[in-house]
């Protein structure tokens, strides 16, 4: 050991010798992020709560469909963005855009989505305009 500016150095072994750790399972290097599903897990938003919609109770929305979507799709959305005469330079970003999107991959009525809460509209806008965004 040597002294340089008033301290001591010590190897590391010294100093952390006495500090207890935690042993960890084999593959669970991880164990304390969110388990996914699946690799395709980002593309089915969970509702916080069931919600009842016509009777029938959705725990969850899959948009898987947002992988067949064709460039015709994609100009039938944008027509029906147009005629809400909503103005964005940005229309993929909005919520309005998100769930005319939704509508069309799940094929649940706008009302579906019109009806639901705030917060999972943005959950189910976040999903959409990431998907669109996502660069592989």
């Amino acid at each position: 050991m040597s002294k340089e500016d008033n301290y001591e150095v010590t190897a590391r072994e010294d100093v952390t010798a006495d500090i207890p750790v935690a042993n960890v399972p084999e593959g669970a290097e991880n164990a304390l992020l969110p388990k996914k599903e699946s690799e395709d897990d980002d593309l089915i938003v969970k509702f916080r709560k069931p919600f009842d919609f016509e009777g029938e109770i959705y725990e969850k929305l899959d948009l898987h469909a947002l992988e067949d979507i064709r460039g015709r799709d994609l100009t039938a959305i944008e027509k029906a963005f147009n005629k809400t005469g909503i103005s964005s330079f940005m229309p993929e970003t909005t919520t309005t855009y998100a769930k005319i999107v939704a509508t069309k991959v799940t094929g649940l009525p706008a009302e579906f989505f019109e009806d639901l809460p705030a917060y999972e509209i943005e959950k189910i806008k976040n999903v959409v305009t990431g998907f669109f965004y996502k660069d592989e």
